[in-house]
């Protein structure tokens, strides 16, 4: 009997299953065969399967062909020959096609040329030589990466497992940079302006003529009212003394003074206040002689030992000028040796320093002073560049209220223009219009030679370098980063405080005045800033959160209301929308023409804030004659007042055989029945202490209280 072989009909997800494709993809096959198919669970014949299965060997073996085919067209493909003459061509073509922008690819090259140097000088290191990178504060992982030729992702590595969690752009600190440095074998010099190097080798390549003599800088310094103002009025034939305040020179003046000969000396005067240490430092680092000025009646001050120091620490000569020689009392025997007694020997001593008797009122020994001064400066050889751009440095700054921003630069080299682009400090302008120290308006400055500069958006510090330079992309480039630079410092000073830090200091009576400074010039504001950081202790502290040069505006109300600071404005007054919102808000906006008042206003409010000695004042004494329990309020003490008086509610203190036993305060007090908030001596009463019933006949009690007195600041 033979056996019939059955073959078993397939569904649809079954045959999809075994073709490895989806139900609805065999759907539409079948639709395409003319299968009847009207879902997943539909059946198919036998021979339904072998077509569609037919099918698929058939589009797979197709496929496979169109491959092979493909691979061996790709391999029979030769490679396109490119002859000389066409590689010629099409660069005569590029060149002519950018002939119109000729300059502008020559500046592009030569600028890539420098970036390209500059990496490979980075690059090629000898071995044995420490790897040195020029970093300035507040660089992020990728400008250190670019600079040190790491990629940027090795170097956020290296600040994550320094416990630093930066991104690509995120500012790092100084100290932060040189740890990532160091794990590369680099060690960092810190600059403290962006680009000053770049900028300085791009304008010495601007001209290379022969150096030409300039005038000498010469910076007048001394102790305040030696007449070093009154001095510089004789040789210019001015009244400058008569435009300060208080008769002191509160700013840095720039004048030119010209002798015989026709010859020309460029003069600085600097104030001779305690407070203006740092515009005298300023003073001694941008000039080529030091002209020390002590007045004959007088003696070695402060300051002037102070101006010696400044101009021995930048290793310029010093010319000594005796002052107020018209005076009874001058003495110049007395000054030339307390001179002596500080190292600087003129030459009637023996010395190396020249030294010239003169006087102000008079003009005796002027004519002396600038003939030594030109003496000197033959010596020096003092030479410049003219044909550069400019270099110079920003000795003050002011907001005018019709020109707008004015800088006072000392061009040191090179020749400044009208219309240069410029940067100056974190700012980056162009020279709109120059004026000397007159106000009249110049075309050109040569070395030597001071300016008041319009153009800048904004005032530089004093002391920030000023660079001219030839391409105005590139100075906003540099400009840019200087004020992230300036951004990223002020926020990293500011403290942020928690609240345990804001306990442990309201535990310790830490106490401090948050100011805001404005003043009519940079330098000035500068000086307050120094002068108000020193009259701080252990105790009070002074905090500056804002300081610079204009008037007191609307925003500066607002920074102070929010900072709970006050206002001070040195030779500025705030405009009428300041005042009606520091009225507002309750902010106080004090303004002041001298310094001397504005630092005795702060020594007085920083004096308010020092915490009050307290002092213990004696009231009077009481003797315990006999003591009574009263239920629910303890023993009381049955006294004698032997002095003086007692209070209710006062301190008091237990005596028992000259031994204290307590100290708390007086709880009741009565005479008789009736409540009491004092007794007199002469007096019986009931004095019952606050949680204390220790009382025994022949005790005394003694009454006192704590008095608090304030403090001057010292």
């Amino acid at each position: 009997m033979t056996e019939k072989k059955t073959v078993r009909k397939q569904r649809v997800y079954e045959l999809a299953r075994e073709l490895n494709i989806s139900s609805e993809a065999l759907l539409k096959v079948l639709a395409e065969l003319e299968i009847p198919a009207k879902s997943h669970m539909s059946t198919l014949a036998p021979a339904d399967t072998s077509r569609v299965i037919n099918q698929f060997e058939k589009q797979k073996n197709e496929a496979k062909t169109r491959a092979t085919r493909k691979r061996k067209r790709r391999r029979r493909k030769k490679k396109t020959v490119v002859s000389a003459e066409t590689v010629k061509n099409v660069k005569k073509t590029l060149a002519k096609m950018d002939a119109g922008k000729s300059k502008s690819r020559k500046s592009r090259k030569t600028r890539y040329r420098r970036e390209k140097q500059e990496r490979h000088e980075q690059k090629a290191v000898q071995p044995g030589e420490d790897k040195v990178v020029n970093i300035a504060e507040f660089t992020s992982p990728a400008e250190l990466s670019a600079q040190i030729g790491i990629p940027v992702n090795s170097v956020i590595a290296t600040c994550m497992g320094l416990g630093v969690m930066a991104t690509a752009n995120q500012r790092l600190d100084s100290d932060t940079i040189a740890l990532v440095a160091e794990e590369y074998d680099f060690k960092v010099r810190e600059v403290a302006e962006f680009g000053a190097e770049a900028l300085e080798e791009a304008r010495v390549a601007t001209g290379d003529s022969e150096a030409e003599e300039r005038p000498p800088v010469v910076t007048i310094m001394g102790h305040v009212d030696h007449g070093k103002t009154a001095l510089l009025d004789r040789i210019r034939s001015s009244n400058v003394i008569s435009t300060e305040s208080g008769g002191i020179t509160q700013h840095i003046g720039a004048y030119v003074a010209t002798v015989d000969d026709d010859r020309q000396i460029t003069f600085i005067d600097t104030p001779g206040h305690a407070a203006f240490t740092a515009m005298r430092a300023r003073g001694a680092m941008v000039t080529d002689i030091v002209v020390l000025v002590v007045a004959a009646d007088s003696r070695v001050m402060p300051q002037t030992k102070e101006s010696i120091e400044h101009a021995r620490a930048a290793g310029i000569p010093i010319i000594v000028a005796i002052t107020k020689m018209d005076l009874p009392t001058a003495n110049p025997d007395f000054i030339k040796q307390d001179l002596s007694a500080n190292n600087v020997l003129v030459e009637e001593w023996s010395g190396n320093v020249q030294c010239a008797q003169v006087s102000a009122m008079t003009g005796e020994g002027i004519d002396d002073l600038l003939e030594k001064i030109l003496l000197q400066a033959e010596l020096m050889e003092l030479t410049a560049v003219p044909d550069r751009l400019a270099k110079g440095t920003v000795l003050e700054g002011r907001v005018d209220p019709r020109r707008g921003s004015i800088v006072n630069i000392l061009v040191q080299d090179g020749t400044l223009r009208e219309g240069d682009f410029f940067v100056a400090g974190q700012f980056a302008g162009r020279a709109r219009a120059l004026f000397d120290e007159n106000d009249e308006e110049v075309s050109e400055v040569p070395p030597g030679y001071p300016v008041q500069l319009l153009g800048s958006p904004g005032v530089p510090g004093a002391g920030d370098s000023f660079v001219s330079v030839e391409n105005e992309s590139e100075a906003k480039k540099v400009a840019l980063r200087r004020q992230i630079v300036e951004r990223e410092r002020v926020l990293h000073a500011r403290r942020k405080v928690s609240l345990e830090d804001f306990w442990a200091s309201s535990e310790e009576g830490e106490r401090v005045l948050n100011i805001i400074v404005k003043s009519d010039v940079s330098g000035s504001a500068e000086a307050i800033v120094d002068t108000l950081s020193k009259l701080q202790n252990e105790e009070v502290g002074v905090s500056v959160i804002l300081s610079g040069a204009g008037g007191i505006t609307e925003s500066d109300v607002d920074l102070a209301s929010a900072s709970n600071a006050v206002i001070l404005g040195f030779k500025v007054r705030p405009d009428q929308r300041a005042r009606e919102k520091a009225a507002e808000e309750g902010v106080e906006i004090s303004t002041f023409n001298v310094i001397y008042d504005l630092e005795n206003t702060v020594k007085k409010a920083l004096g308010g804030l020092l915490k009050p000695e307290e002092k213990e004042e004696f009231l009077g004494s009481a003797e315990v004659r006999d003591t009574f329990k009263v239920p629910k309020i303890g023993v009381i003490a049955g006294s004698y007042i032997v002095a003086g008086k007692i209070k209710r509610n006062a301190r008091a203190r237990l005596v028992r055989n000259g031994v204290v036993l307590w100290e708390g305060e007086i709880s009741s007090l009565k005479h008789f029945k009736e409540d009491r908030r004092e007794m007199v001596a002469g007096f019986e009463c009931g004095i019952g202490l606050e949680k204390y019933n220790d009382i025994k006949v022949g005790d005394t009690i003694e009454s006192f209280q704590i008095v608090k007195i304030a403090r001057e600041l010292e």
